[in-house]
């Protein structure tokens, strides 16, 4: 009976990012090392390290290395959640905020999340947790963003939220030398801001904004002085000659 002959390859799995190096060793070997099951089981054994948690593989950003917990019900705590979406919030990591949520739904994120996301300029971040209910946030969204001069989230928190902020937002933004947001702020909150805003531009060399301060300083003096008829009647009246003749 003639021999039958069954050949089988071994398919090779895509090199992730952390086992480059293996994959370099490997590919040119021709005895065991060749093998495409070495680099899997290398990655098997480093995804299942006992160093490895659900909130570190999230704050770390390994997508695959969630799964493959996630795929394990790998415990993970309220705090550690809360924790895990601040970090992935701060980095605009959405897929890792949907795949938190999605696991663990019961588990709320706290007003530090959506803060995170406004500091950085995430706002695709912030649409999806407002609309996905994890919406608590403070003040602290809209002086952050200001401060970091992102006046895209700044309009949005305004358009959209009812935190609102505080003196902090123009103060800071005046820090940063952030003009255009300054201006937003004077013409669309009634905040304002405090006598540090114009240290702050001085002391960082935003002279622009040191410029703008002080003129809106003036405009809010001169709008705010007490109405008097006579001494508008001085200044606008010709001064009268005196005779020389006796």
């Amino acid at each position: 009976m003639p021999s039958t002959t069954t050949t089988s390859t071994s398919k090779t799995p895509p090199p992730s990012r952390v086992l480059t190096s293996v994959d370099v060793v490997v590919r040119d070997r021709h005895d065991a090392l060749a093998s495409g099951l070495v680099p899997e089981h290398i990655a098997a054994f480093a995804d299942h390290s006992v160093h490895w948690n659900l909130a570190r593989a999230a704050c770390a950003g390994h997508h695959h290395l969630l799964e493959r917990l996630g795929a394990a019900d790998a415990p993970i705590t309220q705090r550690q959640t809360d924790w895990a979406m601040r970090v992935a919030a701060d980095r605009g990591d959405l897929h890792v905020l949907q795949w938190l949520s999605a696991y663990r739904p019961h588990h709320r994120a706290s007003a530090s999340v959506m803060d995170s996301a406004a500091f950085s300029g995430h706002l695709h971040v912030l649409e999806w947790l407002h609309a996905h209910h994890h919406d608590d946030c403070t003040t602290a969204a809209m002086d952050s963003a200001a401060a970091r001069g992102h006046l895209h989230v700044v309009k949005w928190l305004h358009a959209n939220r009812s935190e609102g902020c505080t003196t902090a937002a123009m103060d800071t933004a005046a820090a940063g030398g952030h003009l255009e947001v300054l201006q937003w702020l004077d013409a669309n909150r009634s905040e304002g801001f405090s006598g540090i805003a114009l240290n702050f531009a001085v002391f960082n060399g935003h002279l622009h904004v040191v410029k703008w301060l002080q003129e809106r300083h003036d405009d809010e003096h001169r709008d705010n002085a007490p109405h008097d008829e006579r001494s508008e009647q001085t200044l606008t009246k010709p001064p009268q000659r005196k005779s020389l003749l006796l």
